[in-house]
């Protein structure tokens, strides 16, 4: 029997997607349920796995942009495996060696092979260990020996530039950057956009997270970190400034009765944002686990368009990356986003003294059409307010 294999519907706004890349080879035995190909849409990137198992045959090449439904290989499930047809068993040396070379896409081995990189020597971060091309690219090739020192060119060479030509490449944006920067130029164009600062004094979370810290893994199976009291800071104070979780459209003001708050997460193919919802609603460990789990399908590339969707507010922490101070930009259809940065000891005064504590820079960027600066600022020392008290905040006073 044969079985299509098909370019799946990932949400009612996706019509079209890019075949990114083939995780496994022409005439190749799948099994049901592996991750056979990744499907890059404009929201994001998923794999896409076999509908059953047999020998794959691929008819539509990676690198190919691709509709819903459509038809991309066929698997015979009456096909045996060409590698039963070998008489003589595979070695121990060969078991090691075969899982690494099956679980690489062709896109992998290419880039691998241009860097002069053992494809078998590549650890994978895709779903089931699967080397990827990012895996390929991120890997290093031992340093070549030292060439022979060449003669200073002459005037004459230098001028004809074929060395800095050389040196250029070129790649076709992917689909997510390109909407990256749609959204971005778009954001750049309509909203008239005005970041307020200020700083937050972290010692009163950071002593509650090593106190509680133990006794909240082991009830909730779930670490406390500091996205959660952001989120719940963030909510209260959308609630007190319901202006700053609206947005503009046309002549109209869209108020929302929800506070849907996007969580931005890094993934090698750009920056995505999946949505907790109702964050009132939830206590901190739902928080924490939607967070977790958001960042686990990014990895695995399991995220589907309806997580990205219907954020009224953003929250972005790019004190991870060691940031200490930016101005984040609202995504499409929202007003505000709130920036968290690095936590860095640094001299404060205190009731008249000078004392060392973990501060944190706070930015809060807002489309000044909608929101004036009292609201603004309001609304980021009330997150402040929150977040150095924050059994304040958990009895919701």
């Amino acid at each position: 029997m044969k079985v299509d294999v098909t370019v799946p519907g990932v949400g009612e706004s996706i019509t079209e997607g890019l075949l990114a890349a083939w995780s496994v080879a022409d005439e190749s035995t799948v099994i049901e349920g592996q991750a056979i190909f990744e499907l890059e849409t404009d929201k994001t990137t998923i794999d896409v796995t076999a509908p059953a198992t047999g020998t794959l045959k691929i008819t539509v090449p990676e690198g190919t942009d691709v509709v819903i439904q459509q038809v991309v290989g066929v698997i015979d499930t009456e096909a045996a495996p060409k590698k039963e047809e070998k008489s003589d068993k595979p070695t121990k040396s060969d078991k090691a060696v075969t899982p690494s070379i099956d679980r690489i896409t062709p896109a992998a081995k290419a880039a691998a092979k241009s860097s002069g990189i053992d494809p078998s020597a590549l650890i994978g971060s895709g779903r089931d260990g699967m080397v990827t091309k990012e895996d390929a690219m991120a890997a290093k090739a031992p340093p070549k020996a030292p060439e022979p020192t060449s003669p200073v060119p002459s005037p004459q060479s230098r001028k004809s530039g074929t060395v800095s030509e050389a040196e250029e490449t070129r790649k076709p944006l992917s689909r997510i950057r390109k909407v990256i920067a749609a959204n971005l130029s778009k954001t750049r164009d309509e909203l008239v956009l005005l970041t307020t600062f200020n700083e937050t004094d972290m010692s009163s979370l950071k002593s509650m997270r090593s106190r509680y810290g133990e006794t909240f893994l082991e009830k909730h199976g779930v670490k406390l970190g500091f996205m959660s009291f952001f989120l719940k800071a963030s909510a209260a104070a959308l609630e007190t400034y319901p202006e700053i979780n609206a947005f503009i459209d046309g002549d109209e003001v869209v108020y929302r009765s929800g506070i849907h708050i996007s969580v931005a997460v890094s993934t090698p193919k750009g920056l995505v944002t999946p949505v907790v919802r109702n964050v009132g609603n939830l206590g901190f460990a739902d928080i924490e686990k939607q967070i977790l789990e958001f960042g686990a399908k990014a990895k695995d590339k399991t995220l589907m368009p309806e997580d990205l969707m219907g954020g009224t507010f953003t929250v972005t922490n790019g004190g991870v990356f060691g940031s200490m101070m930016s101005t984040p930009l609202p995504a499409p259809k929202q007003s505000a986003i709130l920036g968290m940065h690095a936590i860095i000891d640094r001299p404060v005064a205190i009731a008249g003294e000078v004392r060392i504590r973990p501060m944190m820079y706070l930015a809060l960027s807002y489309d000044h059409r909608l929101v004036d600066g009292r609201e603004a600022v309001g609304c980021l020392k009330a997150i402040k307010d929150s977040v150095e008290n924050p059994e304040r905040l958990m009895l919701e006073l």
